[in-house]
C-alpha cells in the first residue's frame, strides 16, 4: 500500500486535462490517474460503491488525507444541474504511520449554474452549500455546460 501512496504523488503531478469534442469550457476534468482508477474499481468490485460511469473530478493528498471526488448522472433542472457525487477518503495516522480503510461517501449534489456554486443534499432533503474552492465557479460552468 505504501507503494500506491508513493506512486499516487507522482501520478498527481502528471495529470493532464482533456477537451471532449464540442466543449469549450476553460476548466476540464482531469484524466483519472491509474492509481485512483484501481482504488475505485477495487471498491466497486467489493460492493462498497455502486458501479456507474464515475467521472474523476479531482483529488488531493496531504500528510493525513488522500481524497478523490467523482460525479455521475448529470441531470438538468430549472437553473441547476443535479448529479450523483462520490467522495473517496483515506485518513493516514502520521503518529503511527498507519492508514485507515477507504471510506466512500455518496452524495446527491447540484450545481447552481447562475451563481457558480455547488450544494449537497442533506439526509433530511434540505440543500446546503458545499465547500467552495478557487476553481469552483469554473467547475460549475463545466457541469452546467454538459446539459446544454
Amino acid at each position: 500500500m505504501h507503494r500506491r501512496v508513493a506512486t499516487f504523488a507522482g501520478l498527481m503531478m502528471a495529470i493532464t486535462s482533456f477537451t471532449p469534442p464540442g466543449r469549450s469550457a476553460e476548466w476540464q476534468p482531469p484524466v483519472e490517474p491509474e492509481s485512483w482508477k484501481e482504488i475505485r474499481q477495487d471498491l466497486q468490485t467489493k460492493g462498497v460503491i455502486t458501479e456507474k460511469p464515475w467521472l474523476f473530478f479531482g483529488a488531493l493528498q496531504n500528510d493525513t488525507t488522500l481524497a478523490a471526488e467523482y460525479l455521475s448522472n448529470l441531470r438538468a433542472s430549472d437553473n441547476s444541474t443535479a448529479f450523483d457525487g462520490l467522495l473517496l477518503i483515506k485518513r493516514i495516522q502520521t503518529d503511527e504511520k498507519t492508514s485507515m480503510d477507504w471510506t466512500a461517501r455518496p452524495l446527491t449534489m447540484r450545481a447552481i449554474c447562475a451563481e457558480g456554486r455547488i450544494e449537497r443534499q442533506d439526509a433530511d432533503g434540505t440543500w446546503s452549500s458545499y465547500p467552495g474552492r478557487v476553481d469552483t465557479s469554473a467547475k460549475v460552468s463545466w457541469i452546467c455546460e454538459q446539459n446544454r
